[in-house]
This record gives structure tokens, C-alpha cells and sequence, in this order.
């Protein structure tokens, strides 16, 4: 059941995807570090564009520590400052992160945070380019993330 649904999920994302046309879609596989533990991450992320120049982020990221696991999702409201191939914005959102010790009493720890930061979409062709990212999180985690992803331009 749990396949099916997931199937179903994908299907009416791609359905919608492709049917958008007043907007904008980018989907994003990047990969990130943390400033302060040295945790590396894997994250997914598609981006929309209701607005010109304004667009809404959001991702999941699994995180690999030496013991337990660990992963973040965010949802993150991004202005574009230029455009053309090279893409500047600053950004703020929400996070959240969750990490699971093993053979350790502390168990489960959570945070939420405000994510602050800026990043760029540099175009190699009209349908691919990177995405460099910082994002600052002064509540919660108290870190800085760097992030480097491969976008893929939708339309």
C-alpha cells in the first residue's frame, strides 16, 4: 500500500510539473556540510516560481554521522537579485532537523530553525547548472551549511 501511494504521489507531481505553465519548476540533488558536527548530506529539493524574481523552496536532506541517522527538511522563500545565466538570491525559511543516537540515553533530538542565507543558479546549458548555497541558522542547530547541488531546469 505504502508503494502504491508513493507511485501515486510521483505520478500527480510529474502531472503537475509539466502542466505548469504560468511558473517556473527546478529540481535540485545537491550535497551539503555542516559548519559545527562536520555532518555530510544528500538533500532533494524542487523550487517554484508563483511570483517573478520570488520563488518557493523546499527539500529533504539525509545526513550520515558515524553512529544513528539524521535528516533535515526545509522550506526556504528565495529572491532572485539577478538573472540571466547567473543567478543571485537571498533566502529565509524554516527548518527542521531531526537526529537518532544509537546506543546512546540522550535517544531523539530536534530542532527547528530559522534558515538565513544567500546562493546562486549558474546555467551551463539552458536545462542544466549549479547551485552554490550558505545558509545560516541562528536558532536551534547554530550553524552554517554550505551546500552544492546539480539543478536541472524544468521550463
Amino acid at each position: 500500500m505504502k508503494k502504491l501511494l508513493v507511485i501515486l504521489f510521483f505520478v500527480i507531481l510529474s502531472n503537475s510539473a509539466s502542466a505548469q505553465y504560468k511558473g517556473q519548476w527546478r529540481a535540485i540533488h545537491g550535497y551539503e556540510m555542516t559548519s559545527v558536527k562536520a555532518f555530510f548530506g544528500m538533500n532533494f529539493r524542487g523550487e517554484f516560481f508563483p511570483l517573478n524574481y520570488f520563488s518557493i523552496a523546499s527539500g529533504f536532506t539525509i545526513y550520515t554521522p558515524a553512529t544513528g541517522n539524521a535528516r533535515g527538511f526545509d522550506v526556504n522563500a528565495r529572491y532572485y537579485l539577478t538573472e540571466k545565466t547567473k543567478q543571485w538570491y537571498g533566502t529565509l525559511g524554516y527548518g527542521h532537523y531531526t537526529r537518532v543516537f544509537e546506543f546512546n540515553p540522550e535517544g531523539i533530538r530536534r530542532h527547528n530553525s530559522i534558515n538565513i542565507g544567500a546562493g546562486g543558479m549558474l546555467k551551463f546549458r539552458d536545462e542544466l547548472g549549479i547551485n552554490p548555497e550558505i545558509i545560516y541558522q541562528p536558532m536551534g542547530r547554530n550553524e552554517i551549511i554550505f551546500k552544492l547541488g546539480v539543478v536541472y531546469f524544468i521550463n
